[in-house]
């Protein structure tokens, strides 16, 4: 792993101004995997947030997102993960002083306790392809708690395209069976168009930028592997709009 004076070099970004705002030494130390703040500002900056809207962050981990909303936009964030304990969740969030805006939960994402239409938008940050690959996902656990109109934002990693079969060879020594969650960005373009629950539904790679994000991750984690270095896979974000009806009509029970 490279030194702190390198990881700041490479943290502090001009493309993601926002981001930059923070202490990248904070941000590395409670990574979750990605450059979670790079992600959520990328997400944000397509997003209609405004302040004193009510976001719900899936998988927030260890509420980096969560507290760069907070900041950035002034919405009001329910924290959600299932892993990080909520009371540690708290503290960096009091340490950023946005304990009036970002509330840290623990639950399940197949059993969330929120009234129907609560949010006006919920996101994901390098989190949805863990557990909303199932056909019916959305429609199941999240499209209720959504109001009409709502945003449902996601950043994934994923492969340039599907593969045919298996990953490719080169891959082998740092693939995981897990890995096959991770999708291209027109699979959960189509996944999400199946659910006909979204009236627009909007991705890109970071406007260009989901290969060198993914790269540049790869440096600061030492991850030399053409998994990591080819430009195969890449961050994708979506943006899709919920219906303006909240009709239950697609359940058929």
């Amino acid at each position: 792993m490279k030194n702190n004076e390198k990881i700041i070099e490479l943290l502090v970004d001009k493309k993601y101004p926002l981001s930059a705002k923070y202490d990248p030494m904070m941000v590395f130390e409670n990574k979750m995997g990605s450059p979670s703040l790079w992600l959520v500002e990328s997400l944000s900056k397509k997003m209609n947030l405004k302040p004193g809207m009510r976001v719900l962050d899936l998988g927030c981990g260890k509420g980096m997102t969560s507290i760069f909303l907070a900041k950035e936009y002034g919405v009001t964030v329910f924290a959600l993960d299932l892993w990080i304990n909520p009371d540690e969740n708290w503290e960096r969030v009091r340490a950023a002083g946005v304990e009036d805006k970002v509330f840290p939960l623990r639950g399940d994402v197949h059993s969330l306790p929120f009234a129907k239409n609560f949010f006006d938008a919920i996101i994901a940050v390098n989190s949805y392809q863990f557990f909303g690959t199932s056909d019916t996902f959305f429609a199941d656990y999240l499209s209720d708690i959504l109001r009409p109109d709502g945003e449902f934002g996601l950043v994934i990693w994923g492969p340039k395209e599907e593969f045919a079969g298996d990953a490719p060879s080169d891959f082998d020594d740092v693939w995981w069976p897990d890995f096959y969650y991770f999708h291209s960005l027109a699979w959960w373009k189509r996944n999400l168009n199946r659910t006909r629950l979204f009236s627009k539904i909007e991705g890109d790679d970071l406007d260009g930028d989901g290969v060198r994000v993914s790269q540049i991750w790869a440096e600061i984690m030492d991850k030399t592997d053409p998994m990591h270095t080819s430009g195969f896979m890449r961050w994708n974000r979506i943006i899709a709009k919920r219906n303006a009806s909240s009709s239950d009509d697609h359940r058929m029970w």
